[in-house]
């Protein structure tokens, strides 16, 4: 009993504990997505990637290197190494060899004239970039709608707790004139246990709508990355239909999909651009340790690369490409169709809902009415106390059914937001 005071007071008491938005709820959800903190993540990794690209295709390259290479001789007159192998000795070639290798070297490189190359790498994370500030928009307006859509199903508890202590109060007023007039001999006792068993159901009933909304502002909490158990009232929801857009955040994945394919193509076709590196090394370079230290020197010179043919294989890409092109093409014209679909029958059943909401308003007005003459005549004994609460059954599933079908119609609303993005 003193959970159910301290929860009722908990609901009712505005002014005394704090109220929690939708607008706060939704934006909890933003700040604590993993997806969207990866988003941020990987929008640094692609600075950094920026700055390798450099490294690796425009930056001088330092290196050290180091040879050694023993080429034996056999039959060569019990001498296993020589730079003048006799005429039987079996081994490799002495004009090509000498007998051995030794080598030390220190070797700094650098690719020049590859600019287009590198032009291309900055715009190809350049879109890497827009395409995951993309992502993360859509993302975030997905997981708003997630938020929202949990916040009205918490809300939607949150009315039926309402409607709930509103007819218990009414029944508890109810009881007390009942027994009043059951001492005094006006009522008939039946009358009253009818009445109080009917209030005790009541009381059942709002302990299970109680256990729902707090299960739900729980999945709420876990939706929006909020660790806490803490039970609060959250405000009344009211989501207003968005501008209609005229051209879809949606469709703009294909345009990304398309400029995709065609800055890999000219990423790969830089490969058929002439290819020049310089070079330039020091160091110790022999093919026998004899006086060695004088094999000290150094070179320069430059490499110079130019495909001739590989297999028509930048026709064949090409060709890939322009296949893929048409699939994106074809699932970009699919979906302005169905987005397009989507937002008219949202409208449909939006205005269908708001009409229907109207006439429940209608009918709840009437039935107030003929609620109210029933109470009077109940006290007159003109109707019986089963007449009465079945009236009042009626009226509370009346209550119910608008309480439903104002959060379908909220909901509806933020589905009709979601795809008019």
């Amino acid at each position: 009993m003193v959970k159910r005071i301290a929860f009722i007071l908990l609901v009712t008491a505005k002014l005394s504990f704090a109220q929690y938005s939708l607008d706060y709820f939704t934006g909890k959800a933003v700040e604590n997505s993993p997806a969207l903190k990866e988003y941020h993540n990987l929008q640094a990794v692609n600075q950094v990637q920026k700055q390798l690209n450099m490294a690796q295709n425009s930056a001088y390259q330092l290196s050290v290197g180091n040879d050694y290479l023993f080429t034996p001789y056999l039959n060569n007159n019990g001498k296993l190494f020589s730079t003048e192998p006799s005429r039987n000795a079996v081994g490799y070639d002495i004009n090509i060899f000498d007998g051995g290798l030794y080598s030390a070297m220190l070797n700094l490189e650098r690719n020049v004239f590859n600019k287009k190359l590198i032009n291309t790498l900055d715009r190809q994370t350049r879109f890497q970039d827009e395409n995951y500030s993309y992502n993360f928009e859509l993302e975030k307006h997905t997981v708003e709608k997630l938020a929202a859509d949990q916040y009205l199903n918490a809300y939607q508890f949150l009315l039926l707790t309402r409607l709930s202590q509103e007819v218990i109060a009414n029944l508890n007023e109810q009881l007390k004139l009942t027994g009043d007039l059951v001492a005094k001999g006006y009522a008939k006792t039946q009358d009253y246990l009818l009445l109080k068993i009917e209030l005790q159901t009541q009381d059942i009933e709002l302990n299970d709508i109680e256990q729902e909304y707090q299960s739900n502002l729980y999945q709420l909490y876990a939706l929006c990355g909020i660790r806490d158990k803490t039970v609060v009232t959250i405000e009344d929801a009211a989501i207003g239909m968005s501008t209609v857009k005229l051209q879809s955040n949606f469709i703009q994945k294909y345009a990304m999909d398309s400029l995709a394919t065609v800055i890999q193509q000219e990423l790969f076709e830089t490969k058929y651009l002439p290819q020049m590196k310089l070079f330039v090394n020091t160091g110790f370079n022999a093919v026998e340790l004899y006086r060695i230290q004088r094999k000290l020197g150094m070179s320069a010179g430059f490499n110079v690369s130019l495909p001739i043919f590989d297999g028509n294989q930048k026709s064949l890409t090409r060709q890939q490409n322009a296949i893929t092109q048409g699939i994106i093409k074809d699932y970009r014209e699919y979906s302005i169709r169905n987005i397009d679909m989507q937002r008219k029958n949202l409208l449909a059943r939006i205005q269908g809902l708001e009409e229907n909401i109207r006439r429940l308003n209608e009918q709840i007005n009437d039935y107030q009415n003929l609620l109210d003459m029933s109470a009077q005549q109940l006290l007159q004994g003109n109707i019986s106390m089963i007449d009465y609460l079945t009236l009042l059954g009626n009226f509370i599933d009346l209550r119910k059914n608008k309480i439903d079908m104002t959060i379908r119609y909220q909901l509806e609303i933020n589905n009709y937001n979601y795809w008019n993005w």
